[in-house]
Formats: structure tokens, C-alpha cells, sequence
């Protein structure tokens, strides 16, 4: 069992608000009468009513008489979507709250049992057989997607989602197995050639972060918790759905998870792209943090002792914003400062050096300064000077992008390539910015090689940071 290490965690974890607090019915916090489509707007279906909270309101609470079935919230706009069954087909209509104006409306020819914004134009609706994704901002029908695999007639959709390159679908359902056991399908649908695969488990996500050593290339990837019927043991995946950085391998890795409590299971998963990590969250209220290039375990703790149903990506912090059956509402933040040191520190994370240097390199994340320099010096004393260029360009703020390490460069031996400060300008260049610094230092030899149109080229392309001396410099060149 992994303890509680006496260093600072990971993560940070504290309650936003309670949903009590505005006189809604307890008994309405739950799956399926509350939504929570982005951080802007939760939705309470409360019988003829809707309460529609605006949380950048200070969780305002507005109640509109409503008799429709099904209410969702646009993700960012004051934008309303309602459903109702009318005999086999379901009518949705979307309204602009802000204008009064009907912004569409149109039928699905089969009951609904599910549906959420998969997108900011983009409704997806799930109805008994099949599946559909409809563009709010045309007036074209319901596209049908995929049909739902056989299994899915009598489970429960939980879930549905869509990859950033509207390409992959995946849908979860859950449904009663032998001797009471709650079982789920997860069908999993690649929509460009029409192939599918079915899995078993409880939550998933699509995600694109960089998990190579390709640190500027951003991977496109699946990640499932699987647990089989009849199986005790529960898996995390996560496999490369997209093409991998060139001269990659596709990544692909498996975790057991370690389950604290029997019958506890996953049941909401969220990515978090600029750290690297999973959030997990089980049905007694544990969560576990995962980095995602490894499939590595880094914290598990109960965090409540109520379901958590639903919950939302945080914007602004790219954590995890929960909402449990009390009414709780819980934000999920990764911890910036700490999570270099942390895993830097706990044994039990496999490799965990390597692994704390190489996220440091890939998110430009603090706390692993002195491996930055070790590393950087490693590879001068070893004359890898595109090596050295590379980890200096993935170092945090000026710590190796300074007049120092320009110096070094310029004072190196030549070993038969290019000069060692092109090597080193070179690979900053070509991925990112140059600083102030760096932008004088590259100018100033260019301009003395009469290559002028290079600089107006940099500009144009901002690559450089402008400044009043480096504006002199080109002034002093072409008056």
C-alpha cells in the first residue's frame, strides 16, 4: 500500500462549493439530472424546472420553466439545447438565451438515451441503435456515425466521446452480469474505415500530448481502465490511435490497477496535456494520478466517501472539476511546483530520475534544474553539441537560455560540422522563439554576412523578440 509521503504532493484538492447551498433538492444530484458540459454552466433538471447555475458567477442560480426530457448547456455560450421523446423519434431544439432566437432545431428518428457537446458546434446523441453527431451551426440533419454494437440494447450509456480529429468515437455502457456484478461494454469506432473494436470497461478519454522523445510532437492516444467479466484484475491503457513522431515507435502501455476497496472500480477519467497526466476517479471515491507516457502510478488517496458521477476539464488550470452525490464540487489540480520534486523523491515510481527529467524537458516544468545543467554539461563534455542545444531549449525560463551559454557555444572547438553557436541557434529556431538575448546574438553575425532577408524572414515568422537594441542593429544595416 503506498504510503502517505511526509513531501509535498502532486496534486491539490479542495471543495469549490456545494450545490446545497443554493436550496436544490439533494436528491437531484445525480447522473442523469445534473450536466456539466464545461466549467461555465451546470444544469439541475428539476422536474418542470431547470436551475441553471453560471459558476463564473459566483454560482448564480437561474430557474426556467422547462417540460423537456433532456437539458444540456452549451460548453461556453448562453446557449440551451433541449430534447423530448415524441412516440419513436426524439425532437431537439437549441435556443440562444441571450438573443430568445431558435438557433435549430431537428428530429432523431429513434428514442435518445444519451448525448453532450462533443464540441463547441457539435451536439453527439446516442439513441437505442445508433449514434449521431449534429452541427448546431447549419441547418443540416443528424449525421448518423456508427451503430451501437448489439450489446449495448439493454446497458446504460454512461458516456460518449471524440477525438480532436473527429475521427474516433467511443461509447461506455454499463449493464447488471452474473450474481448482480455491474459489468460495462466500451465500443470503441474508428469512423475512416469503418472499424470497430469492443472493450470492457468503465472510463476512457482521448488525449494529445507529447509521451515520445519527440518533445514538441503531440501524440494521439487512447486511454481506458479495463475490466473484463469474471476478472479481478483492472488495467490502465493507453495506446497511440494517431501516427507517431517520426522515427517513433507507437506507444503502448499497460498498468494494473491497484483497486483499495473490492467492487471498486473506475468510473471518470481527464487528461491533463500540459503536465503529462491522468486524473482517475473510482466509485468509493479514490483518486489516482497517473503519468501517461509510462502508465505509471504516482498518488492514490480517498478524497471522498460519496460518488463522484460527473465531472468537467478545468480550463484555466487543465485539472479535474468533480461533483459527488452530496453535492460537493471538488477542482483537481496538478500541482506545478511540485510534481518534478515529488516524483523525483518516491521510490516506487520505476526510473523515476529519468522519467521526473524527461517531463521537466517535455512540459518546461520547474524543479529539475540541476539535472538540466548536468545533463547539458554531460553532453558538452561530450562534444554532442545538437544534444547539449536540445536540452538547453527544453530548459525552464533563462536557466541555460542566457549570454553564458551563448558564450559557451561560441568558444567551442569545431568538429568538422557546422559551427557549434549555429548548432545551438539552429535548434531553437527551428521550435521556438528566441529570447531578447538570443535575438541579438543571432542578428548581429547574420547582418554582418549581409544576409539581411534572413532577419526579415525571423521577423515575419516571429522567431525573434524584438527590442530597442535589436532594432538599432537592423536599423544600422538598412536605414
Amino acid at each position: 500500500i503506498m504510503q502517505q509521503p511526509t513531501q509535498n504532493l502532486p496534486f491539490n484538492f479542495k471543495e469549490v462549493f456545494k450545490l446545497s447551498n443554493l436550496g436544490l433538492n439533494p436528491e437531484l444530484f445525480k447522473f442523469g439530472s445534473v450536466t456539466f458540459e464545461s466549467q461555465k454552466y451546470i444544469c439541475v433538471k428539476d422536474a418542470a424546472d431547470c436551475a441553471i447555475i453560471d459558476t463564473t458567477k459566483n454560482f448564480a442560480l437561474e430557474r426556467k420553466p422547462m417540460k423537456a426530457e433532456g437539458i444540456l448547456m452549451h460548453k461556453s455560450e448562453n446557449i440551451i439545447a433541449l430534447r423530448a421523446t415524441q412516440g419513436a423519434k426524439t425532437v431537439i431544439q437549441v435556443f440562444n438565451l441571450e438573443t430568445k432566437a431558435k438557433v435549430k432545431q431537428f428530429d432523431v428518428n429513434e428514442q435518445v438515451r444519451y448525448w453532450r457537446w462533443i464540441s463547441e458546434s457539435k451536439l453527439g446523441i446516442v439513441g437505442k441503435t445508433s449514434v449521431y453527431h449534429c452541427d448546431i451551426n447549419d441547418q443540416a440533419p443528424p449525421a448518423k456515425i456508427f451503430d451501437q454494437e448489439g450489446k449495448f440494447a439493454n446497458a446504460q450509456i454512461m458516456n460518449y466521446g471524440v477525438d480532436s480529429s473527429d475521427k474516433w468515437c467511443f461509447l461506455i455502457g454499463i449493464y447488471q452480469g452474473a450474481n448482480n456484478a455491474i459489468c460495462c461494454h466500451m465500443q470503441l469506432f474508428f469512423t475512416e474505415k469503418r472499424q470497430q473494436q469492443i472493450l470492457e470497461g468503465f472510463a476512457a478519454c482521448f488525449t494529445d500530448m507529447p509521451v515520445t522523445e519527440a518533445n514538441d510532437y503531440k501524440n494521439s492516444l487512447f486511454c481506458f481502465c479495463e475490466k473484463k467479466a469474471g476478472e479481478q484484475t483492472q488495467r490502465l491503457h493507453v495506446m497511440e490511435i494517431g501516427n507517431p513522431a517520426p522515427g517513433q515507435q507507437k506507444i503502448k502501455k499497460t498498468a494494473d490497477i491497484q483497486v483499495q476497496q473490492e467492487g471498486d472500480f473506475p468510473v471518470l477519467m481527464q487528461d491533463c496535456p500540459k503536465y503529462g497526466v491522468l486524473f482517475i476517479i473510482t466509485k468509493m471515491g479514490f483518486l489516482y494520478m497517473y503519468e501517461v507516457s509510462q502508465a505509471a502510478l504516482l498518488y492514490r488517496q480517498k478524497i471522498t466517501d460519496q460518488l463522484c458521477f460527473v465531472s468537467t476539464r478545468n480550463a484555466n488550470t487543465d485539472g479535474m472539476i468533480v461533483i459527488n452525490r452530496t453535492g460537493q464540487i471538488f477542482s483537481i489540480n496538478v500541482e506545478e511546483n511540485n510534481l518534478i520534486p515529488y516524483i523525483n523523491s518516491v521510490n516506487f515510481i520505476p526510473d523515476n530520475k529519468t522519467l521526473s527529467f524527461k517531463l521537466a524537458q517535455r512540459f518546461h516544468l520547474p524543479g529539475a534544474d540541476d539535472l538540466f545543467l548536468l545533463m547539458f554539461n554531460q553532453k558538452l563534455a561530450a562534444s554532442d553539441y545538437a544534444g547539449a542545444a536540445s536540452v538547453a531549449k527544453d530548459a525552464p525560463g533563462t536557466l541555460l537560455r542566457n549570454i553564458e551559454t551563448i558564450n559557451k557555444f561560441k568558444s567551442l572547438p569545431q568538429t568538422g560540422g557546422p559551427p557549434p553557436l549555429l548548432i545551438y541557434f539552429n535548434a531553437l529556431i527551428n521550435s521556438t522563439t528566441l529570447n531578447q538575448v538570443e535575438s541579438i546574438e543571432l542578428v548581429k553575425p547574420v547582418i554582418q554576412q549581409n544576409k539581411l532577408n534572413l532577419v526579415e524572414n525571423w521577423i515575419k515568422e516571429k522567431k525573434l523578440t524584438m527590442s530597442d537594441e535589436l532594432g538599432d542593429i537592423i536599423r544600422q544595416a538598412n536605414p
